[in-house]
């Protein structure tokens, strides 16, 4: 199974591969992260502070194989200034200029509403209004985030499970992960 959130050790460093969230951006720059090669790259001694700021943004870590559904989203309207608007981490829409009109962010099936960009040429904004539409890939671990619970509660978000079967060596793939995973918290407890 590919995962767009995953933690690995590469010799001495920790790499993370994640997909964009502005926040966690910022997160990385103050735990003095590098990106390149399409990931984010930090010293191994601050495994603790990446996991926390992984848990905190996306739900999971991605060091345990997890499962994505769809979240259905309704009668959502959110305007930015210079930037795009974004709603759980993920992008929903972007414009680059008052005249550039706006684009679907990745993982977006926009259904009713409208999208676009206004504004003056130096205070452009990018906006949604009365906007039903699905966020694809949702890791199922961020659904415990305190935003997303809120939505659900509220009614205004919908979750949708992917309901395929898996294939067995992914279950078996998934509880070697976690063996794995249990083998290094025992390790930790006793040091």
């Amino acid at each position: 199974m590919s995962q767009a959130i995953q933690l690995s050790i590469v010799d001495d460093k920790v790499k993370v591969s994640t997909p964009y969230n502005a926040g966690f951006v910022q997160k990385c720059r103050n735990l003095r992260g590098q990106f390149k090669q399409g990931a984010w790259w930090f010293d191994d001694s601050i495994i603790d502070y990446v996991r926390e700021a992984m848990i905190e943004f996306y739900g999971t870590t991605g060091e345990i194989p997890y499962e994505n559904c769809t979240l259905l989203i309704s009668d959502y309207s959110d305007t930015e200034g210079r930037g795009p608007v974004v709603l759980f981490g993920c992008t929903i829409a972007i414009a680059f200029g008052r005249d550039s009109g706006a684009r679907l962010g990745d993982n977006i099936v926009f259904i009713s509403g409208d999208y676009d960009s206004s504004g003056s040429v130096k205070n452009w904004t990018t906006s949604v209004r009365n906007a039903t539409f699905e966020i694809h890939n949702f890791p199922v671990p961020s659904l415990e985030l305190s935003d997303v619970k809120k939505a659900i509660e509220e009614g205004w978000c919908k979750v949708k499970y992917n309901k395929k079967k898996r294939p067995a060596e992914e279950i078996q793939a998934e509880i070697e992960a976690l063996q794995k995973r249990i083998e290094e918290l025992q390790t930790e407890l006793n040091q």
